[in-house]
């Protein structure tokens, strides 16, 4: 049984103070995503949720510094939030999917800095991670400016609403995952 929590059990602001540049996205560690075998009979809306199966990192320049992020081991994330009818654009699976899952964690973590608050600059930085990592990516120009633009203008509702529901303790058995590598 994965229960859920509220945050993680050692909370690190994700927000650099006063930034002005932020560039050179890079994917420093492997995405496990994880769907419970009972994820499509516990869901509350289209989609069932996945949960990161252990610590994603990126690392980007910001001011010229080299700034991590990680995503904690737990964030329960819907992939990439697209509505219905944009799906013909992006949908919830891409090249993208890195980049959503990085924001999806930034729209999030004002929640468990404690006496944080949400601060549009830090949803603007976590805007601009999302278009930082889709370039890493070679997501094509004109598709991550129109996903960059739909985050930048409807973003703000999704940053502002607390969410109770932003993690799940995963069982420690877990473990690597590795692909098979081709002869």
């Amino acid at each position: 049984m994965v229960q859920r929590f509220d945050h993680p059990a050692v909370p690190v602001c994700p927000y650099p103070p006063g930034w002005r540049e932020v560039a050179n996205l890079r994917f420093e560690t492997d995405l496990v995503l994880l769907r419970l075998k009972d994820a499509v009979k516990l869901r509350t809306g289209e989609d069932a949720s996945y949960i990161v199966g252990a610590d994603y990192i990126v690392s980007v320049e910001v001011d010229g510094e080299v700034f991590g992020i990680t995503v904690p081991r737990g964030l329960v994330t819907d992939l990439t939030s697209v509505p219905a009818p944009l799906r013909i654009i992006a949908g919830r699976v891409g090249p993208w999917l890195e980049a959503a899952i990085v924001h999806d964690y930034l729209y999030i973590a004002w929640q468990d800095v404690p006496g944080h608050g949400a601060h549009d600059r830090d949803r603007e930085f976590a805007d601009l991670i999302m278009l930082r990592a889709m370039e890493a990516a070679d997501v094509g120009r004109i598709k991550r400016q129109l996903i960059y633009l739909a985050v930048r203008l409807f973003g703000v509702w999704g940053f502002r609403r607390p969410n109770a529901d932003r993690y799940a303790t995963l069982p420690d058995h877990l473990g690597g995952f590795s692909l098979p590598r081709p002869d």
